[in-house]
């Protein structure tokens, strides 16, 4: 079964979504056959007048420590009780909700690929190639960490490209529908190459001249996808626009090194822009998904939650 984890990576804080075999069986779902609402975290999470994600889409909710939920050599710490509560609904308000209120297209598609299982751990978890953020297992389960470090008013911690919750959260859900669909068609022709593991020795200005948004993107098809949709919809859209999208006047530069570096910048903008048009004709064309109506309901709510600090009732 394919697994695919986010890490920070320790030495150069880039993103890496690092893929595996597994045949674990504890990546397989099973439903909880009776049901613990012993808590006023399991009656949020499970009989919640019909609100919970049990209630909704069939998904459990696992918050207890198990430690199963992660590799024998691993260790994580286990999310603070008071958390649970407030980190379903931040998973309400910036994942569930800007996909259903596209309409009726976004609830199918909530309703028909929501994962049946998500694991709440409260800490990262230190392995050799960085620290692990959150993994989706075949589709079925997806675990989310670093929840203790909970904030609605952190910036970084929402959205930080290279380790935020809600980045974490998009990248992995782009994958379900990679998945099902495979990815866009001439996705793979745009750029000239992926590098492979050599994306752990280079940089962002790099990644963008080899047409990705970021060094992981430029590892594999698969992860330029993802990075990709999870920038597009979290990144301030004039950001990722400065960053990926808008062509820089080459002519402010006169060192010749400078001028080139900034050309190269360009064509790698162009091929990013390339891919970004075809990612959301392939939303659109395969699960009628408006994604640039999506961002726009992620980015307003995120300006909003970090004003703020509350999620509205």
């Amino acid at each position: 079964m394919k697994k695919i984890t986010k890490f920070i990576y320790v030495i150069v804080t880039a993103l890496l979504i690092f893929q595996c075999a597994s045949d674990d069986s504890n990546t397989q779902y099973t439903p909880p056959e009776n049901l613990d609402i012993s808590s006023v975290n399991d009656m949020y999470l499970y009989n919640n007048s019909g609100n919970s994600f049990f209630e909704r889409y069939g998904t459990a909710t696992r918050w207890r420590w198990n430690d199963n939920f992660i590799a024998p050599d691993e260790r994580a710490t286990p999310i603070r009780s008071e958390f649970v509560i407030p980190a379903a609904r931040l998973i309400d308000y910036l994942w569930i909700e800007p996909f259903t209120s596209v309409g009726e297209s976004g609830k199918k598609f909530i309703d028909e690929f929501f994962p049946p299982e998500l694991v709440f751990i409260g800490s990262g978890i230190f392995v050799e190639e960085g620290v692990k953020l959150g993994f989706e297992e075949g589709g079925a389960r997806v675990s989310l960490l670093r929840l203790n470090n909970l904030d609605f008013k952190d910036r970084d911690w929402l959205t930080d490209p290279t380790g935020g919750i809600i980045t974490t959260i998009h990248h992995e859900f782009s994958h379900v529908i990679q998945r099902i669909y495979g990815n866009p068609v001439g996705l793979n022709t745009i750029s000239e190459k992926y590098v492979g593991i050599e994306w752990i020795n280079t940089s962002f200005d790099e990644a963008i001249k080899l047409g990705m948004v970021s060094p992981y993107g430029a590892s594999a098809e698969d992860d330029d996808f993802a990075e990709i949709v999870s920038f597009f919809l979290v990144i301030d859209e004039a950001v990722f626009n400065e960053n990926y999208i808008t062509q820089e006047d080459c002519s402010t530069f006169s060192d010749p090194d400078e001028v080139l570096n900034c050309q190269e910048l360009n064509t790698g903008r162009q091929l990013i822009k390339q891919k970004l048009d075809l990612i959301i004709e392939y939303y659109k064309n395969r699960v009628d998904i408006d994604l640039v109506e999506v961002k726009n309901t992620v980015q307003e709510r995120l300006d909003n939650l970090l004003a703020t600090g509350v999620i509205p009732d």
